[in-house]
C-alpha cells in the first residue's frame, strides 16, 4: 500500500492533478484520458520495476555516448513510445500527444531511475484502448455505408513520417480514405487472382497449391458488388484481429515498447531484450532454427523482411526480397491467416514448424502494396553450413583470348572458438583459403570477393581473412567510449593471394564485410565496385544479462559500447565504405543503410594508424592511373551497353514505385496502373531472356566439405527413388521421399548455372510458362568481370612498356 501511495504521488506530481483537468494557467484542456484503468494494470510488478531500473543504468553508464536520460529529449521518448503503440499515427489525435508530452517529459528521467514505468501504462490504458476500441466500432458501422470508387482522390498508406490527426473531424477523413484503400486493394486482388499462387518446392505442393487455387478461383467473386461485399467483409475482419491484437497487449509487452523506445534514442541498435526476445537474440547468434532462413522486423504494424539467409527456403526460392511485407501465413493454400497489426513473435511462431513441413506466405511486394502474392517454401533448419563460401570459375573473353576468373562468394563471417588443441575449426578464413588454392590449380588470373549478400559475423574471421591478402599491418581500429582505441592487426606475413583483386559489394553488405572492404581498400590492395556505399554499421553492441543483477531477471540490455575505424581514420559508421567504381543499382532506393536510420550514431574519425607504403593494387605508382582508367573504361559501358539500358530502365520503374507515397483511390486507375506494371514486367523477363544468352560461361568450385555434402544428398536422394520403384513407401508416394528429393536438387542447383532453369516449369499443370522461370542475369557481376579484364589488359600494357 506503501509503494501505491508513492506512485499516486508521483503522478499527480507528474500530470498535475489526477483529473488532468488544468494547465499551469489554470485554463481547461480537455483530457486525453478516456476512461479510469483499474490501478492493478497501471503498477508494474517489483520483478518489472527492478528490470526497468537496472537497463536504465546500463544505458546511463554503458553506452558509447555517455549521455543521461536528463541531456535526452524526452518529450521525443513519449512520442516515440506513442508511435510504437500507433504505428499507423490514426487513433491518437495531436492533442494526445502534446498533451503527455508536456506533462511527462519533465520528470521522465527521475520516474524512469527508480523503475516506474506507469506513465506507459497510462498512456495505453486510458487513451490508446479507448480510442482503438471505439474506432471499431466506427469501422463497423462505416462497412454498412456505400463505397464510391469513381472519385480521383488519393490515400497516402505509408504515415511513418506522417503527424497525427489534429482533430476527431481529420482522423475521420483519414481512416475514411484508409477503409477505402483497403477495400479497393482487396476487390483488384481478386481480378488479378491468376498471379496469387506461386511455388518453389516440390510437385506434390505445387498440385496442392494449384488445386487449392482453382478452388479458390471457382469460389472467388464474380461480379463487382460481389467483390465488394466480400471485400468489406474481408477488411472488417483484418481491422477486428488488427485492433484486437493492439488492445490485449500484457504488461511486459507495455514495458519494452517503453524501454525500447527509450533505447531508440541513444541509437537503432541498443535495446531492451525481454524475456522472448534474448532467446531470439541467442537462436539467432547460434543460427540453429527451424524456418524459413529470413530475418524479420515489425515496422509499422508490417511483418518486414530485413534480411534473407543465405542458403534458406526463402532466399532460394527467389521469390521474396529483403523490403518485402509478409502479411498472411497459413499451413495451406485455402487457410491463410492475416498476421497485419499481430505481435511479431505470433508471426513468427507461426512461420516456424517441423523440419521438411511447408508454410504459405502471402507477400506484399515491396513499393506495391496494391499487389499480394502466395509463395510456398519448405522449412529447414537454418545453420552456418548453409552460409559457406563457394567459388566459380568464368570464362571471360578478354581481347581475342578467353582468361579464367575466380569468383568467392561469401554470404556471411562464420567460425567457432579453437578446438582443445588450439587448432581453429569452423572457419571462414580457412574455407576461403582452401577456395583460393582450388582457383590457383585452375589458373585464374583474377579474383572477385563477392560480399553483396554479406551481412556480418564474427569479427575475428573478419581480421584474418583480411590477412590471406595483406603481408601486415592493421585491418580495424576500435574506439570506446573513454577515447581508447585498439587497433586490430594481421601479423602474419602470409598472402595466399597477390594478384588484381576486387570487392563485390551493395547496400546490404555490413559490419564485418565494411571491415574487409575498408582494410583492402586501405591498403590499396583491392578495388571495391558496386552500389555507392556499403551498409555502414560501424559500432559494436555488448549484451548485459539483467540476471547480474538479480537471478529472477531474464532479460537483457544490449548496449552499443564501441565504434569502428577504418585504418585511416574514418569511421565505418553512417557513411560505410564508398565503392571505388560505383554501378546503378535498385538498392539505392530503398530505405537501406545506417544513414536511413534515426538516431544513429554520426561519422567521425580519428588518428590514422601507420600503413607501410599501400600495394597501389600491384602497380606501385601506378595505382592511380590504373583506378582512373578502369572507372573510365566502365563508365564508357554504362553508357553505351543494352544490359545497363535493361538495368537503368528496371531501376526507373522501381525507383518511381518506391517514390509513389499517393495511391489512387479510382478503380479505372488502379486497375490500368496494374495492367501497365504486369505489361513492364512482362516485357523486361523477355528482355532478360534474350541478355541472358550472352552469359559467361563459369564452373562451380565448391569446399571439400561441401562436395561431401552433396554427394550424402545425391545418395539418400538415388536411395529413396530406388526405395519408391521396389514398391516402399506406396503408402505416401510423393510425400517425405518427393520431399528429401527436392531438398537435394534445389541445394545442388542453388549456386550453379542450371539454376537458371528451375524445375518448377514442368510441374505447371497449365502447360503454361512461369513468368518467374527467367534466367539470372547479373549485370553487377558481369560488369565487375569486364573491370577486371580491363585490369589484366592495363597489367600486360604496364609490363610491356
Amino acid at each position: 500500500m506503501r509503494f501505491l501511495r508513492i506512485f499516486a504521488a508521483l503522478l499527480l506530481l507528474a500530470y498535475g492533478g489526477v483529473s488532468f483537468a488544468s494547465d499551469a494557467a489554470g485554463q481547461k484542456e480537455e483530457s486525453p484520458v478516456l476512461v479510469e484503468a483499474d490501478p492493478s494494470l497501471l503498477v508494474a510488478s517489483p520483478k518489472m520495476r527492478g528490470e526497468s531500473r537496472n537497463f536504465i543504468f546500463c544505458l546511463e553508464n554503458g553506452h558509447y555516448l555517455k549521455k543521461s536520460l536528463d541531456k535526452l529529449d524526452m518529450k521525443k521518448l513519449v512520442r516515440e513510445y506513442m508511435s510504437s503503440l500507433d504505428f499507423m499515427k490514426m487513433f491518437f489525435l495531436e492533442s494526445d500527444v502534446d498533451f503527455y508530452t508536456e506533462r511527462l517529459a519533465p520528470i521522465l528521467p527521475q520516474l524512469l531511475r527508480q523503475g516506474v514505468i506507469l506513465p506507459a501504462n497510462k498512456i495505453y490504458h486510458e487513451t490508446f484502448v479507448p480510442r482503438a476500441k471505439a474506432r471499431l466500432e466506427w469501422i463497423k458501422k462505416r462497412m454498412e455505408e456505400p463505397f464510391d470508387f469513381s472519385n480521383d482522390e488519393t490515400f497516402r498508406p505509408d504515415r511513418s513520417k506522417a503527424e497525427w490527426p489534429k482533430n476527431m473531424a481529420e482522423a475521420d477523413e483519414l481512416w475514411q480514405k484508409r477503409i477505402k484503400f483497403d477495400v479497393l486493394s482487396q476487390i483488384i486482388g481478386y481480378d488479378n487472382s491468376d498471379e496469387q499462387i506461386v511455388s518453389e518446392i516440390d510437385e506434390d505442393a505445387v498440385r496442392k497449391v494449384e488445386d487449392a487455387g482453382d478452388e479458390l478461383k471457382n469460389d472467388a467473386p464474380k461480379t463487382f458488388e460481389e467483390k465488394l461485399k466480400k471485400a468489406k467483409e474481408e477488411v472488417l475482419k483484418r481491422y477486428e484481429n488488427l485492433i484486437s491484437n493492439m488492445t490485449k497487449d500484457d504488461a511486459t509487452e507495455i514495458q519494452e515498447f517503453f524501454l525500447n523506445a527509450i533505447s531508440n534514442i541513444y541509437d537503432p541498435h541498443t535495446s531492451f531484450l525481454s524475456e522472448y526476445a534474448l532467446e531470439e537474440f541467442d537462436i539467432s547468434v547460434r543460427n540453429a532454427l527451424v524456418g524459413i532462413g529470413a530475418v524479420l522486423s515489425e515496422k509499422d504494424g508490417y511483418c518486414s523482411v530485413v534480411e534473407l539467409m543465405p542458403g534458406g527456403p526463402a532466399e532460394k526460392s527467389k521469390k521474396i526480397e529483403p523490403g518485402d511485407k509478409i502479411v498472411g501465413v497459413g499451413q495451406s493454400a485455402d487457410e491463410i491467416e492475416d498476421v497485419v497489426g499481430k505481435k511479431l513473435r505470433n508471426t513468427v511462431r507461426l512461420i516456424r514448424g517441423k523440419e521438411g513441413s511447408k508454410v504459405y506466405l502471402q507477400i506484399e511486394p515491396k513499393g506495391n502494396p496494391g499487389v499480394r502474392k502466395i509463395v510456398v517454401l519448405q522449412r529447414e533448419k537454418i545453420q552456418l553450413t548453409e552460409k559457406l563460401a563457394r567459388a566459380c570459375v568464368y570464362e571471360l573473353p578478354v581481347g581475342d583470348k578467353t582468361v579464367p576468373i575466380g569468383v568467392i562468394d561469401l554470404p556471411a563471417f562464420y567460425g567457432e572458438s579453437d578446438g582443445a588443441d588450439g587448432v581453429k575449426g569452423f572457419s571462414t578464413t580457412h574455407d576461403v583459403e582452401e577456395l583460393i588454392l582450388k582457383l590457383k590449380e585452375r589458373n585464374v588470373k583474377g579474383i572477385i570477393l563477392d560480399l553483396r549478400k554479406n551481412g556480418g559475423g564474427f569479427l575475428n574471421e573478419a581480421v584474418d581473412l583480411a590477412g590471406l591478402f595483406i603481408r601486415t599491418g592493421p585491418v580495424l581500429q576500435v574506439g570506446d567510449r573513454s577515447g581508447r582505441v585498439v587497433q586490430m592487426r594481421d601479423d602474419d606475413p602470409k598472402v595466399v593471394w597477390d594478384g588484381p583483386m576486387i570487392v563485390l559489394v551493395s547496400r546490404l553488405s555490413a559490419s564485418a564485410a565494411e571491415i574487409v572492404a575498408g582494410a583492402l581498400k586501405n591498403h590499396e590492395r583491392a578495388i571495391i565496385v558496386g552500389d555507392k556505399s556499403t551498409f555502414g554499421k560501424g559500432s559494436v553492441q555488448m549484451v548485459y544479462h539483467l540476471a547480474n543483477f538479480d537471478k529472477s531477471h531474464k532479460s537483457a540490455a544490449k548496449i552499443t559500447i564501441q565504434k569502428w575505424y577504418q585504418p585511416n581514420g574514418e569511421s565505418i559508421q553512417l557513411k560505410g565504405i564508398h565503392s571505388d567504381i560505383a554501378l546503378p543499382s535498385t538498392l539505392e532506393h530503398l530505405d537501406l543503410g545506417e544513414d536511413k536510420r534515426e538516431n544513429a550514431l554520426d561519422w567521425d574519425e580519428i588518428d590514422p594508424a601507420s600503413i607501410r607504403a599501400g600495394y597501389g593494387y600491384g602497380m606501385g605508382e601506378g595505382g592511380a592511373k590504373l583506378l582512373s582508367t578502369l572507372s573510365e573504361k566502365s563508365e564508357k559501358r554504362r553508357e553505351s551497353l543494352d544490359e545497363f539500358k535493361f538495368l537503368n530502365e528496371r531501376i526507373g520503374w522501381f525507383k518511381s514505385r518506391v517514390e509513389k507515397k499517393d495511391w489512387s483511390l479510382n478503380l479505372d486507375a488502379r486497375e490500368k496502373q496494374l495492367k501497365d506494371d504486369e505489361a513492364f514486367a512482362d516485357k523486361m523477363n523477355e528482355r532478360q531472356k534474350e541478355l541472358a544468352k550472352s552469359n559467361f560461361k563459369k564452373e562451380e568450385i565448391l569446399l571439400d566439405s561441401a562436395i561431401a555434402k552433396k554427394k550424402m544428398q545425391e545418395e539418400s536422394s538415388a536411395s529413396q527413388d530406388n526405395s519408391s520403384e521396389n514398391g516402399v513407401e506406396e503408402k505416401n508416394p510423393q510425400g517425405e521421399n518427393t520431399e528429401s528429393a527436392a531438398g537435394g536438387k534445389a541445394e545442388s542447383s542453388s549456386s550453379g548455372e542450371k539454376s537458371a532453369n528451375p524445375p518448377s516449369e514442368k510441374h505447371n499443370s497449365k502447360g503454361k510458362s512461369k513468368k518467374d522461370d527467367v534466367p539470372e542475369f547479373d549485370v553487377s557481376m558481369r560488369e565487375a568481370l569486364r573491370i577486371m579484364g580491363d585490369w589484366l589488359e592495363f597489367e600486360n600494357s604496364a609490363k610491356k612498356n
